[in-house]
């Protein structure tokens, strides 16, 4: 029962950890980057979307980002609310968790790290880093593993 991956990549991409999922106003890569973002929740499903909230440092313009999760699969770009700006990522590496920690029995944990590969945000800035340890329940709902952070 492995359609974790999918679900995991999605979040993996959401949750652009060393600059955390945050948009941009400028060109990726821009000088302005902010470094250090992280969100504290990530909520979703396997097969629609994925969202990423609770963002620190917290600016009005990066409020959440969100994005399909099959478009995170292979990398895919995240929409920052309100701004509209982007941060794409790069195809994920997952990575198994055990022991798993997720509170839902019968749930996948996977961490995802990927880079950041561009976007239109300034919340984040391309050459980073983002990790995101997952839970997938057997209903296919994502979320963060308890007191985990996705990271930018």
């Amino acid at each position: 029962m492995r359609k974790f991956p999918v679900a995991i990549a999605l979040v993996a991409a959401l949750a652009v950890p060393s600059a955390a999922v945050v948009g941009l106003s400028g060109t990726a890569g821009a000088g302005n980057a902010v470094l250090g973002t992280s969100c504290a929740k990530l909520t979703g499903t396997v097969t629609g979307t994925v969202t990423m909230s609770t963002c620190v440092p917290k600016q009005a313009t990066y409020a959440s980002a969100s994005a399909k999760s099959s478009s995170l699969l292979n990398g895919g770009t995240l929409t920052w609310k309100t701004s509209k700006k982007t941060t794409i990522i790069a195809k994920p590496t997952l990575t198994s968790v055990t022991p798993v920690t997720c509170t839902v029995a019968g749930s996948a944990e996977e961490t995802a790290t990927g880079a950041i590969t561009g976007g239109t945000a300034t919340y984040t800035k391309k050459g980073t880093t983002f990790t995101a340890t997952v839970c997938i329940s057997p209903a296919g709902a994502l979320s963060l593993a308890p007191g985990t952070k996705a990271t930018f």
